[in-house]
C-alpha cells in the first residue's frame, strides 16, 4: 500500500513494520509534517517553507521541486476519521535556480489520505507523491478546492491546469481522488479547448441522494453567453467524467 519515494525510504520502511504512527488526533499539523517527511524526506527548505524533492518526469527529466502542503481536511466517514491533504510545488521561487522550469516542465501534485483512530494514531489509506499537471512548473493545484464526491466517503480535489500552445490557451479540469491505495484524476472535462477559444466550460459537483459518485453540472458558454447546462455522470467503465460526444 505504501509508495516509497526518494529520501522518504528509511521512514517508509519503518512504517511498514508498524500498524500506525502515533500523533495527537487534534494536532493535524504534526500529522501533515510527518506525511511530508515520509514522502519527501527530511529535506525541508526553511527559506522557502517547503520540502525539496527530485522527481523524474514522464519525459525522463530530473527536476527539483519544493513541495508545500495545502490545507488539511478532516472528515468523518463510515470508516472513521479521514485526513486529506495535498502538496503542490512552489512555482514562484526566483532566487534559487533549482526551482526554475521550462515551458514543457510540469508542475507537481502530491495527494494523501490518512486514517486517524480514537487514540490519534494514523495510517496511510492512499498516497501519490508525484502527479504531473500543467506546464512551466505550475500545476494549478495550489488552488485546488476540496470536494465531496459521494455519500460513501469519497472526497477529492478540483482544480484547473493547462498551457499556452502557439498563442492558444488549453486548460482542463482535474478531479483527483483516491483509488486502490493511490490517486487518480477522474476528470476529462476541458475548461478551454485549443480548437474553440471563445468556448468555456464551468464545472461544479452536483450532490444528490443515493449511492455512487455524484454527477457534475457543466455549464457551456460561448463568447460569455450561456449555451447550455450539461449533466455528466461518472462512467465506471472509463473511471472518468467525460463530456458527451459533440458537446
Amino acid at each position: 500500500m505504501y509508495k516509497i519515494t526518494g529520501a522518504g525510504l528509511a521512514l517508509s520502511v519503518l512504517l511498514l513494520g508498524q500498524t500506525a504512527c502515533a500523533a495527537p488526533a487534534t494536532d493535524l499539523n504534526a500529522i501533515v509534517k510527518a506525511v511530508m517527511e515520509d514522502q519527501y524526506g527530511k529535506q525541508y527548505d526553511a527559506k522557502h517553507a517547503c520540502w525539496t524533492f527530485t522527481h523524474t518526469t514522464e519525459q525522463g527529466d530530473d527536476l527539483t521541486y519544493c513541495m508545500q502542503p495545502g490545507k488539511p481536511e478532516l472528515v468523518d466517514t463510515a470508516k472513521g476519521k479521514q485526513l486529506f491533504v495535498y502538496a503542490a510545488n512552489a512555482y514562484d521561487i526566483h532566487d534559487d535556480n533549482r526551482y526554475s522550469y521550462g515551458q514543457t516542465d510540469p508542475g507537481l501534485l502530491g495527494a494523501f489520505q490518512v486514517s486517524i483512530d480514537a487514540k490519534g494514531e494514523w495510517t496511510f489509506v492512499a498516497m501519490d507523491s508525484a502527479m504531473e499537471f500543467g506546464s512551466n512548473g505550475y500545476c494549478g493545484c495550489n488552488k485546488a478546492g476540496f470536494v465531496k464526491l459521494s455519500h460513501q466517503g469519497d472526497y477529492g480535489w478540483l482544480f484547473v491546469s493547462g498551457s499556452a500552445i502557439q498563442g492558444k490557451v488549453v486548460a482542463d479540469y482535474s478531479i483527483v481522488m483516491s483509488r486502490q491505495g493511490g490517486f487518480v484524476d477522474v476528470s476529462r472535462i476541458p475548461q478551454t479547448k485549443a480548437s474553440a477559444q471563445d468556448v468555456t466550460y464551468e464545472l461544479k459537483v452536483a450532490e444528490r441522494a443515493g449511492p455512487g459518485l455524484f454527477p457534475l453540472t457543466v455549464t457551456k458558454t460561448r463568447a460569455k453567453a450561456k449555451v447550455e447546462d450539461i449533466t455528466v455522470n461518472f462512467d465506471p467503465k472509463k473511471y472518468a467524467y467525460q463530456l458527451p460526444a459533440g458537446k
